[in-house]
Order: C-alpha cells, then structure tokens, then sequence
C-alpha cells in the first residue's frame, strides 16, 4: 500500500516485523523443538518447562504467521501436532546461526551446551561456517560486507514494545540478546556505526534510564568495551568479535525477511558483501568435509532439554 500523505504512519521494514516477530526467547526455541521433531503440545511443553497460556498464545501466534500449521493426528479425542510451514522451514539458518553463536559465546553453563549438531551427508558433528552463496567464499564476517540501512527500520522501536520476552540479563545468549528489544535494535544501531550515547539515543528514540541499562549489559555481558575518547572526557561504546559474531544471526534473519516478508524482495536492511559485489545470500559450509549445508541435511542432537 503507498501512503501518500504527510501524516500517515510509516511502515515498518519487513527486517523490523522479522525481528519483532522472531525476537522472543520461546519462539524460537519451540520453532527449533518443532524443526527437530518434538510436534505435540505436550511435548513442546515439557521440554521448554513453559506454562499452557503463555505456550498456547505463542503457537497461535506462528500459526498466525504461516510458520506453523496444524495436522490433526487422532480424531478421538481429537489430537493435533504442530509443523513447519515452507517459510518456518525455511528459518533453519537462524536456528544454526544462534547455535553456532552459543558454541562460541555463551559457555559450558549454557542450558544447551551439550546440544550437537550433525551433517547428515558426511555423518559427523559440524561447526558451520558462514559465508556466501554467490561467490562460494567461506567465513564471511562483518567487516567483508557493506550494508544500507532503510530508516523505516527504527520504526519498530518507536511503535512496538509490547510482548517480549523479558528484559536481557547476565550471562548472556543469543536468544537473551534476539529476544530484548532494546538490545537487538541497539546492536543493529552499533553494526551500523554508532558508538556514542548520544547517538544511540537519537537514532532509536530510546530513554536514557533504559539506553544505560543495555550499554552496562553489553559491557558486562563482553558484547561491547567502554573506551574513553582522547582529549575528552566523554566515553564510546565498541563492539567486541563476541558483538561482531551475532551479525550472523542478524543476516540470516534479514535473509529470510527478504524472502518471507517483504513483497518485493528489500527488508530495509542491504548487505554487499565486497569480494564479489552482490547482495550477501547466508550460506552454511560444514567443518568437517567442507560441503554445502542444505535444510534436510542437519539433525540438532542432545537437544532443549533433551529433545
């Protein structure tokens, strides 16, 4: 729909639905239990130690999204199993990006530290690495691309800040940090230059109370330093390679926002990656025999709880 006049609404990007949508510590996490075969509600339940509301509202809300749909599997009593639609399948990239993040990142303490993954086609245990499926070039980071940013992406966080999952705590882990709102538009802002306070405020329109609250997070959480600027006494905020590392589950996201969301293919957020120039397609190598990691080719093993 265009919106022609002044006062109207802007829209928010597709990145920005994406990331509203994905940004909630048990969607994702009944998204992946899903994707690895756990389909009754009962199932899902005991593995996420979630109560019935708040895991009935989630499920309603993917089916809502056409990320999941319902087969009936017994007619009496009537029993349904949940299932991936063709766009939550198409989700397992973010669900490898935030597993490979956890490995690196989020410490044997981690609730998923003994969670596995294999590459069916070469049968052993992977640690994939990003890269890029146009060119074929392998562990593509940050710094390899460029990238544009749709102001329309901050809208999210002037209008949107209900139904998430509870605020980022200490220690951290990807879907602690996806699943804040603040935090994820936070990082985003700092993926695209900011370093400042006063910068961070500006562009997201963020409380001041609230802005320190994340920044001390993120410093103390290793996310980001807190360095003093020469000849002044004002301080700026860098990210750390533990930062720059979740730029993959940032880019996978925008991927399939691109595909899943927009109508016409732009999400808000562009990413060139350098070394060949076209728009950076997320794409997964296996570790261990160095082939291409498709969808129906990985299995997630020692799984949330014990899948």
């Amino acid at each position: 729909m265009n919106r022609e006049t002044d006062d109207a609404e802007p829209e928010v990007s597709p990145l920005g639905t994406a990331l509203a949508l994905l940004g909630d510590m048990w969607t994702l996490r009944i998204v992946m239990l899903v994707f690895s075969g756990r389909r009754r509600f009962q199932d899902i339940r005991t593995s996420l130690a979630i109560s019935d509301p708040v895991l009935s509202r989630r499920l309603t809300s993917l089916i809502e999204h056409g990320i999941l749909f319902t087969r009936e599997y017994q007619q009496n009593p009537p029993r349904k199993e949940y299932l991936l639609t063709e766009s939550g399948r198409a989700l397992w990239p973010v669900l490898v990006a935030l597993w490979v993040w956890d490995r690196r990142w989020a410490g044997h303490q981690h609730r998923d530290a003994h969670m596995h993954l294999r590459h069916l086609p070469c049968g052993h245990l992977t640690r994939p690495v990003f890269g890029c499926a146009v060119c074929g070039a392998i562990g593509v980071g940050i710094r390899d691309t460029t990238g544009r940013v749709d102001e329309r992406l901050h809208v999210d966080t002037h209008q949107k800040r209900s139904r998430r999952s509870p605020s980022m705590t200490t220690p951290i882990d990807a879907t602690g940090v996806l699943g804040d709102r603040w935090s994820t538009f936070l990082l985003s802002d700092a993926f695209t230059g900011s370093r400042r306070f006063n910068d961070f405020q500006t562009k997201l329109q963020i409380s001041p109370v609230t802005l320190t609250q994340r920044l001390n997070l993120f410093v103390e959480g290793g996310l980001m330093s807190q360095d003093a600027i020469e000849g002044s006494k004002r301080t700026e905020y860098r990210l750390t390679p533990k930062a720059l590392d979740f730029w993959e589950v940032t880019t996978t996201i925008n991927h399939w926002a691109q595909r899943w969301v927009a109508t016409d293919g732009h999400s808000g957020l562009s990413l060139t990656h350098t070394t060949c120039g076209a728009e950076l397609v997320p794409q997964y190598t296996c570790n261990a025999c160095n082939g291409v990691i498709e969808r129906d080719q990985i299995r997630f093993e020692g799984a949330i709880s014990d899948l």
